[in-house]
This record gives structure tokens, C-alpha cells and sequence, in this order.
């Protein structure tokens, strides 16, 4: 008798959380924005040039400062000007001598603007 019960109440968890596990799942995947064409562009032009030195999900430094959230702060890292779009743009294409433990390389020549352009899109994202 027991051991029926158990099985009982096993099954009934099991049923439980496949309940409500759908609705969780969609409840995350709603909180999660699309990127746009842009914004996904830049992903990749972070991925290809600025991760080696920053993440993108923290706020962690890596070799440079971990960039999420950098336009929704009050000023940019280490160089201390305001967050704004045309600062962090003036940024990564001048660099920032002012970078720790070391400068951060200017990539005004090694990036298109239509790839500067995406870099900030998706920088806005993060």
C-alpha cells in the first residue's frame, strides 16, 4: 500500500512540474528581446573584435571592463566621459589610452561605418 502511494505522489510531482515548466519556459523566452538586423550585425563585430577583451553579459573586467548595460550607466568605464552613443563610438575608434592594465587600440581604421554603426546598435543592447 505504501509503495503505491508513493508511486502516487511521484507521478503527481512529475505531472506538476511538467505543468508548469511550459509556462516558465515562456515566461524567460518573453523577456528576452530579438535583436535587429543591425544590433545582430554588431554581435558579430563584437565577437570579432572586442571580445578577445570584454564581455558583454557582466560587468566584469576581462582585460578591459565588462561592458553590460555601458550605455544605461552614468559614464563610460576608465575614461569617465558620459554614456552616451557618440562617446563610446569616439571610443572605439580612438581607443582609450586611459585603459587598464592596458590601452584600449583605436579601431576607427579596422572597422566600416556601417560596422561602427552595428557595434553601437548592439552596444545599446547589452
Amino acid at each position: 500500500m505504501q509503495r503505491r502511494s508513493l508511486k502516487i505522489i511521484k507521478w503527481l510531482f512529475i505531472l506538476a512540474v511538467a505543468a508548469v515548466l511550459p509556462s516558465a519556459t515562456i515566461s524567460w523566452a518573453q523577456g528576452k528581446t530579438a535583436l535587429s538586423p543591425a544590433a545582430k550585425g554588431g554581435q558579430k563585430v563584437f565577437e570579432q573584435n572586442c571580445a578577445l577583451c570584454h564581455f558583454a553579459d557582466q560587468t566584469n573586467a576581462k582585460i578591459g571592463p565588462g561592458l553590460k548595460g555601458v550605455l544605461k550607466n552614468k559614464e563610460l568605464p576608465y575614461s569617465h566621459k558620459p554614456a552616451t552613443v557618440a562617446n563610446a563610438r569616439e571610443q572605439v575608434e580612438k581607443g582609450n589610452p586611459q585603459g587598464k592594465p592596458m590601452a584600449m587600440p583605436p579601431f576607427g581604421n579596422k572597422l566600416s561605418k556601417t560596422q561602427l554603426d552595428d557595434l553601437v546598435d548592439y552596444l545599446k543592447t547589452l
